[in-house]
């Protein structure tokens, strides 16, 4: 009944799979942009202000656009790997493991 169950939901998740693993990007860059930010915060304080804030606005469009469009790929695809049967504990326990992450760091 179980395993039947897992199947159910794994076929019924199928057709959102891409859209569950640009979550989990998403979720991880929520968590860890403010330290990518304060990378760059350093990198950047002793410049002018109109380049700080040039690179802030490229940082934000361009380098998280480009981390998501080329990481959820990479997600979609270990997503896929892995065996139906399996899937749907994966994903949930991913969203778990970043929850678990976002509380730590005080997000939630």
């Amino acid at each position: 009944m179980f395993i039947d169950l897992n199947l159910r939901l794994a076929h019924f998740m199928q057709p959102y799979l891409q859209d569950i693993s640009l979550a989990l990007v998403a979720t991880c860059l929520v968590i860890y942009g403010d330290k990518v930010n304060a990378s760059l915060k350093k990198l950047v304080s002793s410049w002018v202000f109109i380049a700080r804030v040039m690179t802030f606005i490229l940082m934000c469009t361009f380098g998280y656009g480009l981390l998501t469009l080329w990481s959820q790929p990479l997600v979609y695809w270990g997503i896929v790997q892995v065996d139906l049967i399996y899937r749907p504990a994966l994903v949930v326990g991913c969203f778990c493991f970043l929850g678990i992450l976002a509380e730590r760091k005080r997000h939630l």
